[in-house]
């Protein structure tokens, strides 16, 4: 109430300060009279003042006055023209005094309807759009546009009498664009799956198209309420949908369009984190528990073959067995990503940003022809060296670096070409020894170990334990998604949980550094930690 009286008492002081006098000389060059102008400005003055007085706040204060000055002006001169009829039989031209050069007032009450048309032609549909522009600004005929178009006339006629309409609405309406107009909200991506042609990242690299996403995420919108909300022209609008709509990230279903995949926003993210987070310290200490009983069963099976200490080599199996234990539900979902509408194969989550205590993300990924593959996994919040591991900043060979391991090859015994490569590697992820054999600071495991570790571990009084700890937590997250999500969007909570469910490996990583059993390495020496080497028996 307070700020409705504040806003009322500055508007009549800016009307009183600004516009009393202006609106004087603006009557007196219309009735000819000073005593008339005097009566005529009163007149306005009082309409304004009243409605100001009644709580009226308008959009646009200038024209509002001047629409008002022209209304009482009309009023004015209708009554002296049936006075005057009466009399003399004279018409109202005579009265209306009108100087060929508009004034500073009409010049302004002119571009602020510009202005109110062109922000309104930018909120019209295309269709609509081209046709009010060919006919009022390009002086086009009816019958010529209707040529051009392939449409009829009375088509034409149609679109014109509609946005006309869709035109003197918007215009008189005061416009409240959403905060994504003027304060971009950011939001992150993560995808899974191969990436051959760029996307989804392609189309994600500039704050609109993100917005957009965010904006339909959960919430079907036409291109107009997208355009309206985010602040955007409806023709930048409909070429950014089209693009999000041939990457696959939005969907139509009738006039509006959806994300095509599911975006948390903050509360849902909280609520996911809060659930996962309550039975972690718990699962962590089974999970060390299962993994300290289990290392010297590891060594025996020679994947160790450098100086991996007992931390380094934690550091690798208590992420894997925690993934192991997650991909082993019965509600992880190991059918997506699924072909996409272009023909590709990845999936996409998006997170809104957030004010989660942690990170919980974790990278995980692999390169090599699928029998010899070279997988890392890669904490969130760790150190940025070490992050660039595999990122480009090391070439690696896995296909030439599985061939020097299985075959026990010397650095003797490699060509030209297998020099330059190996000058890439060496000290980085591998070293030779003394006697010119290759060292690899990082696990190497056969398949058929691998399988032996895993049910090493599964066969651990815990594992049980641990499954029933995470079944509980992969069913309360599927069902705050479903809470929150959108029902369009359903079908895609299997593959959003078990996204979500392999946060765990991060919790379980912070559980583990922040309980003391497990330590940061000393030396970037050890970036490799947390990465392996996978064999294919010959």
């Amino acid at each position: 109430m307070k700020e409705a009286y504040q806003m009322t008492e500055r508007l009549i002081a800016e009307f009183t300060a600004n516009y009393m006098e202006k609106l004087f000389y603006f009557c007196l060059k219309r009735t000819g009279s000073s005593d008339e102008a005097q009566d005529l400005s009163s007149d306005i003055a009082l309409n304004i003042l009243s409605a100001l007085d009644k709580g009226l706040v308008p959009q646009h204060f200038s024209a509002w006055v001047w629409q008002i000055a022209r209304n009482r002006y009309s009023v004015w001169a209708d009554r002296k023209h049936r006075q005057q009829k009466s009399a003399t039989g004279a018409d109202i031209s005579d009265y209306d005094i009108v100087c060929d050069i508009p004034s500073a007032e009409e010049t302004l009450i002119h571009r602020e309807e510009l202005a109110l048309l062109r922000r309104e032609l930018a909120f019209i549909s295309s269709d609509y759009r081209d046709i009010v522009v060919a006919y009022y600004i390009e002086d086009r005929k009816i019958q010529d546009i209707a040529a051009s178009r392939n449409l009829s006339q009375g088509t034409v006629k149609s679109k014109l009498f509609r946005a006309r309409k869709k035109l003197k609405e918007g215009m008189d309406m005061a416009r409240e664009f959403g905060a994504r107009s003027f304060k971009p909200e950011e939001v992150t991506f993560v995808t899974s799956g191969p990436l051959q042609r760029g996307l989804p990242w392609n189309v994600l690299d500039r704050k609109l198209p993100k917005n957009i996403l965010l904006e339909a995420s959960n919430n079907p919108s036409t291109i107009e309420e997208l355009a309206i909300e985010l602040g955007s022209a409806i023709p930048y609008m409909e070429e950014e949908v089209a693009l999000l709509a041939d990457a696959t990230l939005l969907k139509k279903t009738g006039d509006k369009y959806i994300t095509n995949f599911y975006i948390m926003d903050k509360d849902t993210q909280m609520a996911v984190y809060k659930s996962q987070r309550r039975r972690s310290r718990e699962r962590s200490e089974m999970l060390d528990a299962i993994v300290s009983d289990s290392l010297t069963q590891l060594r025996s099976l020679g994947i160790v073959r450098n100086d991996m200490c007992d931390n380094d080599l934690k550091w690798w199996a208590v992420i894997h067995l925690a993934d192991d234990c997650i991909r082993q539900s019965g509600l992880y979902d190991d059918t997506w990503p699924v072909k996409r509408a272009n023909g590709d194969v990845w999936g996409i989550m998006g997170y809104e940003e957030n004010e989660i205590p942690e990170t919980y993300r974790m990278i995980h990924g692999g390169n090599g022809n699928g029998a010899d593959m070279l997988w890392r996994y890669l904490p969130g919040d760790y150190d940025y060296e070490l992050r660039q591991r595999g990122e480009g900043k090391i070439v690696i060979s896995t296909l030439f670096l599985a061939d020097i391991l299985r075959n026990n090859r010397k650095l003797s015994s490699f060509n030209s070409m297998e020099q330059r490569e190996w000058k890439n590697m060496e000290n980085r992820i591998a070293h030779a020894a003394e006697d010119g054999s290759i060292i690899p600071h990082f696990l190497v495991i056969y398949s058929d170990d691998m399988e032996k570790i895993l049910e090493t571990w599964r066969s651990h009084p815990l594992y049980a334990k641990v499954r029933e700890n995470v079944d509980a937590a992969f069913a309360e997250t599927i069902e705050i998604l479903r809470k929150n999500a959108n029902p369009l969007l359903h079908d895609l909570l299997p593959y959003c949980a078990s996204m979500e469910m392999l946060g765990c490996r991060m919790m379980t990583f912070h559980d583990e550094i922040n309980s003391g059993k497990l330590a940061y390495p000393e030396s970037p020496r050890h970036y490799t930690i947390g990465m392996w080497l996978q064999l294919a028996r010959d």
